[in-house]
């Protein structure tokens, strides 16, 4: 009984330092945090989609089509060329466009971390060749030309969204991780865990993921950028989220008929995406500047 007691204790404690580091990284780096709030904002929205949109993001209202922002109050962001609430459309379009890229960035980190371990432990090597010319064929592979191949195989599917913008980050995680491990390999605790009779999966896992992680980390919200921008590119382009889904990117691309007259079909959605990308980018760069020894004051 006294020891459970006792491992609460230390584990609110040690959940009470974590929170008080945090805020202070958060005053340490200003810009950490307005990026931070802002995607928390964000986030949020998209959590509660239903609970904030005024209007049902499918409903037309042709009356009150290409409503111009900020005239009625009941339509705040004005309309699009059927009368459907752009307001409410662009806060379920971030739960979409979040959801995809979000995922395929967690896929891109879990495939590149796992080729960059399992190339670096296994240098200099065969399989450590014949990954790293995978990596290098992806790399130089031409981004438009993988997605019009994948696209015409497997449709614009969520899924296959997915795996188009994973397929588009996952080799530089492996590259970069490679070289991480490499060094990491040689280390006396990875000789020392040897010794004690570690298999390579607890090597892998224990020791060098662990080690190597951190130095991902600060990538992640940059590459998250990338990614909502180019979901949103591509549901432009027609090749993306496709109606009666709703992303940012296509209804961007609701207003490309209109963007001479009826700017604000196409701008909306477009600032958020601008806005969204400035706040991860100002995160990640809090990160870079925390984890690399060479950044820091």
């Amino acid at each position: 009984m006294a020891a459970n007691v006792s491992k609460e204790a230390s584990a609110a404690k040690k959940g009470s330092n974590w929170f008080k580091n945090f805020l202070k990284f958060c005053k340490k780096n200003p810009a950490f945090t307005i990026g931070f709030v802002i995607m928390l904002v964000i986030v949020i929205i998209a959590v509660f989609a239903e609970q904030i949109a005024p209007h049902d993001p499918t409903l037309n209202n042709p009356k009150m089509a290409l409503l111009k922002p900020f005239v009625d109050p009941e339509y705040p962001l004005g309309t699009d060329y059927i009368g459907r609430c752009l307001l409410s459309r662009m806060i379920f379009g971030i739960r979409t466009s979040a959801l995809l890229c979000v995922t395929a960035v967690v896929c891109a980190v879990a495939l590149g971390v796992s080729v960059g371990i399992i190339s670096g432990m296994n240098y200099p090597g065969k399989t450590d060749n014949v990954l790293m010319r995978v990596v290098d064929v992806q790399m130089g592979f031409p981004f438009i030309v993988l997605v019009i191949i994948l696209i015409s195989l497997f449709g614009t599917t969520h899924s296959a969204l997915i795996l188009v913008l994973a397929l588009s980050f996952w080799a530089p995680y492996a590259r970069n991780i490679r070289g991480s491990v490499m060094v990491e390999k040689e280390m006396d605790y990875i000789s020392a865990a040897k010794l004690m009779g570690a298999s390579k999966l607890r090597i892998a896992i224990n020791y060098l993921g662990r080690n190597v992680l951190p130095g991902v980390l600060p990538v992640v919200p940059m590459d998250l950028s990338a990614a909502i921008v180019i979901e949103s590119l591509l549901a432009y382009m027609g090749l993306g989220v496709q109606p009666p889904g709703i992303s940012l990117g296509n209804i961007m691309g609701d207003g490309k008929n209109y963007i001479a007259t009826h700017w604000w079909i196409t701008a909306m959605p477009g600032i958020l995406i601008v806005i969204m990308a400035i706040a991860l980018t100002l995160i990640g760069d809090a990160l870079h500047k925390h984890f690399d020894p060479k950044l820091k004051d």
